[in-house]
């Protein structure tokens, strides 16, 4: 395991926004109700993600519209890119969201690793459903990244044990509530760039924690746990 860890150099927030620009808002006349959904973006993404990127002075990179025109947190070919709302539009309407938020934010991102020295370590901040097909989510925090890139396993573990030093009452699992090998931004990129010079994971807070009276001081020790770990990189 290695000894010293690169600072984390970048932020992301795929899933920040449940906006509907003018031009597609009739996708959801009368179903409205679901941007306010789970369905539409991961509430408290946002905000996590510009604290963190303040705190660490990283470049921050969010979603601008719903994840329901399309998901940044999606790969070209993935049949849920485009959602049920946006895949019934014309092709040139599908064209124009594809290239004016999903390309446009996948090129920042890789031009984002490609222009900072040294190793990149990323951080996409994400939340999740407490319940989902009726089963209740017992993880509080999760941590997914791949097992098989041992710098990025590393980081993780080392960001864990200070999440739960920070966060004892709180369930800190590795690779839950998904697989951090799963379709999505980090994943597809680290197809392009190794070990050496891309660390990515995927920070999932479960959302029911923003509900709670508490969850401004959780929010304060998750970034305090992972500037503590950015900060031991330093030479």
């Amino acid at each position: 395991m290695p000894e010293r860890q690169s600072p984390v150099s970048l932020i992301t927030a795929e899933h920040a926004s449940n906006s509907v620009p003018e031009r597609w808002r009739a996708l959801f006349a009368g179903q409205e109700e679901i941007l306010d959904t789970h369905l539409a973006r991961d509430p408290g993404s946002k905000d996590l993600a510009a604290k963190l990127a303040e705190r660490l002075e990283a470049p921050l990179l969010t979603g601008k519209i719903t994840r329901l025109l399309v998901d940044l947190n999606r790969s070209a070919s993935h049949p849920r890119r485009l959602s049920t709302f946006s895949k019934s539009l014309p092709a040139e309407e599908r064209e124009f969201l594809v290239q004016e938020y999903w390309q446009s934010h996948w090129n920042a991102y890789a031009q984002t690793i490609e222009r900072l020295p040294g190793q990149v370590v990323h951080i996409a901040c994400h939340s999740f459903s407490p319940i989902l097909d009726g089963k209740v989510r017992t993880t509080d925090i999760g941590l997914l990244y791949d097992p098989s890139r041992e710098q990025e396993k590393a980081w993780c573990l080392r960001l864990q044990s200070a999440l739960r030093q920070h966060l004892p009452e709180l369930k800190i699992h590795m690779n839950q509530p998904y697989r951090g090998v799963s379709n999505g931004l980090g994943q597809q990129h680290r197809r392009l760039f190794g070990d050496d010079k891309l660390i990515t994971f995927e920070l999932e807070v479960n959302s029911a924690l923003l509900d709670r009276s508490e969850w401004g001081e959780v929010e304060r020790r998750i970034i305090m746990a992972i500037e503590e770990i950015s900060a031991a990189g330093d030479p």
